[in-house]
């Protein structure tokens, strides 16, 4: 677990050790990343429910009003908890850092699987994640019949990789290809 651990994280621990000076400070606002699991457990749920689920949008009717800002606030809270994430690592923190981890990967999986669907379905944007009014949404519907069935073994290959934030988000894009763009 500890390797998995450090592999994810050795390239941002060694630009952060040759950054700072000063020895580190363990993570004491525990308040604040109780606060940011939160919001990004709320926010997984938000974006699972876009693609997932009896309410899911399914490319019928215009963006649903919250997408955009569901998915900003995803973004956000992915780069907190990786900082987060991070400062546990270099204060030797190793439980706070793996629960970190494995909030971050829920979020950033389902992020991926968002954004792997609006790309292979075409939609363009006028600022990004917002599609543009005038897309046609009805191939939306497709991919996500076809992403539907795959994204559950993408988790499961990711997580038996050991694999996390970036490396984690290449392999999510990459294995939910459909092979249709």
């Amino acid at each position: 677990m500890l390797h998995r651990l450090l592999v994810g994280f050795v390239a941002i621990g060694i630009n952060a050790v040759a950054l700072v000076c000063a020895p580190a400070q363990p993570i004491y606002r525990t308040q604040n990343a109780a606060t940011v699991v939160r919001e990004a457990n709320a926010l997984s749920a938000r974006i699972r429910a876009y693609h997932r689920g009896p309410g899911s949008w399914r490319g019928v009717g215009p963006v649903p009003p919250s997408y955009c800002a569901t998915l900003r606030a995803g973004e956000a809270a992915l780069q907190e908890l990786a900082r987060l994430a991070n400062a546990a690592v270099a204060n030797r923190q190793t439980g706070l850092a793996l629960s970190l981890e494995k909030v971050a990967d829920r979020l950033s999986d389902e992020l991926d699987e968002e954004e792997a669907i609006t790309f292979q379905a075409g939609f363009s944007y006028v600022e990004y994640p917002c599609p543009a009014e005038s897309q046609a949404y009805l191939a939306r519907a497709a991919v996500l019949r076809a992403i539907d069935p795959v994204a559950p073994a993408c988790r499961r290959q990711a997580d038996v990789r050991l694999l996390s934030f970036k490396a984690r988000r290449t392999f999510m894009w990459d294995c939910l290809r459909l092979g249709i763009y």
